[in-house]
């Protein structure tokens, strides 16, 4: 299995934005060098270095294309400069690989394993996953922070709508432990893959849909957890308002703590009070619709 590299020079006042979008989208490791390399390892959310312009490096598993989200950062950011993409050798990955947990609990009640780990029996509900297949893994802290949400809110019975699902690790996650339904959205075919995959790889296929924002039926659910960035969920008040019944739940990921009132004030007039959690620099806004 090979990794993979994107590369890239920044002015140091993209690099938030840089490192959010590489985030979200499954990088696995991200680190920051001034032109004279001195380096900045993992950098906390909204941190910039002191160095004018940065070389920024993103460490990606094999499966996610990497030519689809350079072209997507291009976009986002309207560099002038080029990305540059590498497969690296056995060398340059098998440390940060081997460092990289393959079975993670969450809270009190979940356990996120690997496709083929071998877990012994738990009490806890397994999710397994095929690691680096998507975006979402469980080791970022906004999805971390939604995870831990739903171990510690989701009742048995639940109706709930993963928008932006990524690996479709939250719905799955949510479904074993015992919402009733759900569907999985995303704009990306490859999220859309993964999600399916790891339905049938945790036998929740049947309970499970999964489409595009446009594919999406009327529905009315209990909870919708969305984890994609603050300005996407900006533009979601009205749908979210039509999907969360009264009393349901709004869960809000891929935030930054500078983002915060800002969206708390788009979605105030259909949702409150707001509780917020922090993790590493990001924030989750969780609130009932009113």
């Amino acid at each position: 299995m090979s990794w993979q590299e994107l590369q890239i020079v920044l002015d140091t006042a993209e690099v938030p934005r840089a490192e959010a979008l590489l985030g979200l989208a499954g990088a696995t490791a991200i680190t920051l060098a001034s032109a004279g390399g001195e380096a900045l390892l993992e950098p906390l959310p909204g941190e910039t270095p002191m160095w004018h312009s940065v070389v920024l490096r993103a460490l990606f598993p094999p499966a996610i294309p990497l030519s689809a989200v350079a072209a997507n950062l291009q976009l986002a950011l309207a560099l002038q400069t080029g990305i540059s993409v590498r497969t690296l050798s056995d060398e340059e990955w098998k440390g940060t690989w081997e460092r990289r947990p393959r079975s993670q609990r969450i809270g009190k009640r979940l356990l996120l394993t690997a496709a083929d780990e071998n877990v012994s029996a738990t009490e806890r509900a397994v999710v397994r996953l095929n690691l680096g297949l998507a975006f979402g893994t469980g080791e970022h802290p906004t999805t971390a922070l939604c995870l831990e949400w739903l171990d510690a809110e989701l009742q048995t019975g639940t109706r709930i709508i993963d928008y932006g699902c990524g690996s479709g690790v939250l719905a799955i996650a949510a479904l074993r432990l015992g919402a009733t339904c759900g569907w999985a959205v995303d704009i990306d075919s490859q999220a859309l893959t993964a999600s399916r995959a790891n339905a049938r790889l945790n036998q929740v296929e049947e309970r499970l849909w999964i489409g595009t924002p446009e594919e999406l039926p009327a529905v009315e659910v209990d909870i919708v957890v969305a984890n994609i960035l603050a300005g996407t969920l900006g533009d979601l008040v009205g749908l979210f308002g039509d999907c969360i019944r009264p009393g349901g739940h709004l869960v809000l990921s891929g935030i930054l703590e500078s983002q915060t009132d800002d969206l708390r004030r788009s979605y105030d007039d259909q949702f409150g009070p707001f509780t917020m959690r922090r993790k590493d620099g990001w924030v989750l806004l969780s609130a009932p619709r009113r």
